[in-house]
């Protein structure tokens, strides 16, 4: 299975000290050129910074580069209001018909699910990781509260209770 990744899922994956579980559940995860920009930012943690200074043999920057044959212009336009990270994520998975996106910004999954491309987020990521038993869920909570990313209390509630 090959995935499609936004910068949020690896940074917060980094963040937490979990990417590992990536390689296992997916085999391998693209990123576009501007999601690897993005991570490489100067003003970002450094723990992402080393990270992707030496990424894992799972990890692959592709190319998003191609037309996406002729996409409404309403569409075309949505996409055009994303940050490039995002953007280049979904043309990336629409471009080599990924099995995955995962893209947690609300406008983004919108536009992806409008292009066919199936989604997910991290939340979700980490439901299939506590299915597989890869992770402890209620210590993966615990930590990821601790960092900038926002979900729901109930979709926190959610995840800890269906496992």
């Amino acid at each position: 299975m090959v995935i499609v990744s936004d910068t949020s899922l690896l940074s917060y994956l980094i963040l937490i000290g979990d990417t590992d579980l990536l390689g296992t559940l997916y085999g391998t995860v693209r990123i576009p050129p501007a999601v690897e920009n993005e991570l490489r930012h100067s003003d970002g943690p450094s723990a992402i910074r080393h990270w992707i200074a030496d990424p894992p043999s799972w990890l692959g920057v592709a190319s998003s580069a191609g037309s996406l044959k002729r996409l409404r212009s309403e569409t075309a336009e949505a996409l055009r209001s994303l940050d490039r990270g995002e953007r280049e994520a979904i043309r990336l998975a629409k471009r080599t018909d990924a099995d995955l996106l995962v893209i947690d910004e609300r406008d983004g999954r919108k536009i992806a699910e409008s292009l066919g491309v199936p989604i997910t987020g991290l939340i979700g990521v980490l439901d299939v990781a506590a299915t597989e038993g890869i992770i402890d869920v209620a210590d993966v909570v615990r930590r990821l509260r601790k960092t900038s990313f926002r979900a729901s209390p109930e979709l926190y509630r959610w995840l800890l209770a269906r496992h």
